[in-house]
């Protein structure tokens, strides 16, 4: 027999809610150096270059956390593209999901 008393629940009342931000990035393909490059296809002006996927993603996902909470703190609707931006031959996209 089990003794334990159930949880107790929680409402969405009693949670605040954490912005959740899609972030989507064009990746160019390594040139002759290996580095590459990347911009944001649905906020434009935000771009990153480094030698690996990784160092390019995580430089991008800073400025756009960023400017997310510029564009909150300023109580001002982001200016998303739409459509986004698609990726040119040779390109790959990722998605990032952005908390504040």
């Amino acid at each position: 027999m089990n003794n334990q008393k159930p949880l107790p629940l929680i409402s969405t009342s009693d949670c605040s809610p954490v912005p959740v931000f899609n972030c989507q990035v064009i990746l160019s393909k390594p040139d002759d150096a290996g580095k590459r490059t990347g911009r944001v296809a649905n906020l434009a002006g935000i771009t990153a270059e480094g030698h690996s996927e990784r160092d390019v993603l995580s430089s991008i996902k800073k400025q756009f956390k960023a400017a997310m909470q510029e564009y909150a703190k300023a109580q001002q609707a982001a200016p998303f593209l739409d459509p986004p931006e698609l990726p040119q031959p040779g390109e790959v996209e990722r998605f990032l999901p952005v908390h504040l």
